[in-house]
């Protein structure tokens, strides 16, 4: 890939740390945020319209935060105009730091979710990664996409485009991979695309995992969600998938939309099992097409998840909690974040039922996310 710089925003503001809590920074402007674990420096970049300003960090090309603009005709809002913030995120650096495993925002690879046993066979290859999760691989190990500090090869008042090599042997994975990804902006909708390129045969599972709250904060008990899917895989105590099951008979059944509060509390194996919703949804249909649609009635917000990947696997927070402030000051608690993240199906690699995950060298793995938010006020 052509790793060229074609910065065409702002200059870099010496001042680090966070934008203004209520006001976000202008499109196209870019400010320090800190240094990342080799002592790098770190750089958070806005991109944005009237309706949607997102801030994007080249470590990891994390989601730091997604506002959006809105006024307060909805009963549910507080007086005036203004920004809400719906991403969960850190302040500064110190944050994801000492919190790597909450993967807040990031981009993650190079295989999203649970590869069972830590290991993979390719080609008659056996292939062993990080076991970062008892047993297992997850989210690419320990070296995993969202842990590194990408290039930023363009940024624009709307865009932002970030490359990074990862490596032969990187977290167990074979081949070099080459990632490239865009976030755009327009209206009141956001978009990342992914591209990806390896040099010898490899597996590859790319996705974000942006943690939502359309309330701006708190518990997402009053969120209602909706996923168009009639199967899904069940899961273990750990995690692992199991067999494709229909929703209805295991009691996962979001088609018509359910409370979240609810939806992660009800009374059966699966829900027991994780201690909420951590599951692998099989959307229907193939191509860019909702896989999801997140909405908090009570504040007038909505948000529809678009995607062209397999599976969305829906995460509750269940584990989720901070001793490092978020946004707002903030200290993240179990249920406080909804991660919609479409993907490769878990542990694909060594499942020959499940869509392949191998990535060719001469191939392009494209992969797509769209975030149509929405607000309304009645």
């Amino acid at each position: 890939m052509d790793a060229r710089p074609r910065v065409s925003a702002s200059a870099v503001s010496d001042a680090a740390g966070q934008e203004a809590e209520g006001r976000p920074d202008a499109p196209g402007a870019a400010r320090r945020f800190g240094v990342d674990a080799a002592g790098g420096t770190v750089t958070a970049r806005q991109i944005g319209s009237d309706a949607l300003a997102v801030t994007v960090l080249d470590h990891g090309a994390t989601l730091n935060r997604v506002r959006l603009r809105e006024d307060a005709d909805h009963p549910g809002r507080g007086a005036g105009a203004g920004w809400t913030d719906v991403a969960l995120g850190f302040a500064d650096m110190a944050g994801y730091l000492a919190h790597p495993d909450s993967y807040l925002g990031g981009l993650i690879g190079r295989y999203a979710n649970r590869i069972t046993g830590a290991a993979f066979d390719l080609d008659g290859r056996r292939h062993r990664l990080d076991a970062n999760d008892g047993a297992h691989s997850l989210h690419g190990g320990n070296t995993g996409l969202d842990r590194r500090t990408w290039a930023v090869t363009e940024h624009t008042p709307a865009t932002l485009t970030l490359e990074l090599a990862s490596l032969d042997g990187d977290g167990g994975f074979p081949g070099r991979l080459d990632v490239r990804a865009r976030y755009a902006v327009e209206g009141a909708t956001l978009e990342l695309t992914v591209e990806a390129r390896t040099d010898a045969p490899t597996v590859v599972g790319l996705t974000s995992h942006l943690y939502l709250n359309l309330a701006g904060g708190g518990s997402i008990d009053e969120h209602v969600l909706r996923v168009p899917a009639e199967r899904v895989l069940t899961v273990d105590a750990t995690g692992i998938p199991g067999e494709i099951a229909d929703v209805t008979a295991v009691g996962l059944d979001l088609r018509d939309g359910e409370v979240l509060g609810r939806a992660r509390r009800h009374p059966v194996p699966q829900v027991a099992a994780v201690g909420g919703l951590d599951h692998p949804y099989l959307p229907e249909g193939t191509g860019l097409r909702e896989v999801a649609d997140l909405s908090l009635p009570s504040a007038g917000r909505g948000v529809r998840v678009l995607a062209d990947q397999p599976s969305l696997q829906v995460y509750t927070g269940n584990v989720l909690a901070t001793g490092v402030p978020g946004h707002g000051g903030q200290l993240y608690r179990p249920g406080d974040g909804v991660a919609l993240e479409p993907q490769q199906c878990p542990d694909a690699p060594n499942r020959a039922d499940l869509p392949s995950a191998v990535l060719r060298p001469g191939e392009v793995r494209r992969s797509r996310f769209r975030w149509e938010f929405r607000t309304t006020t009645d």
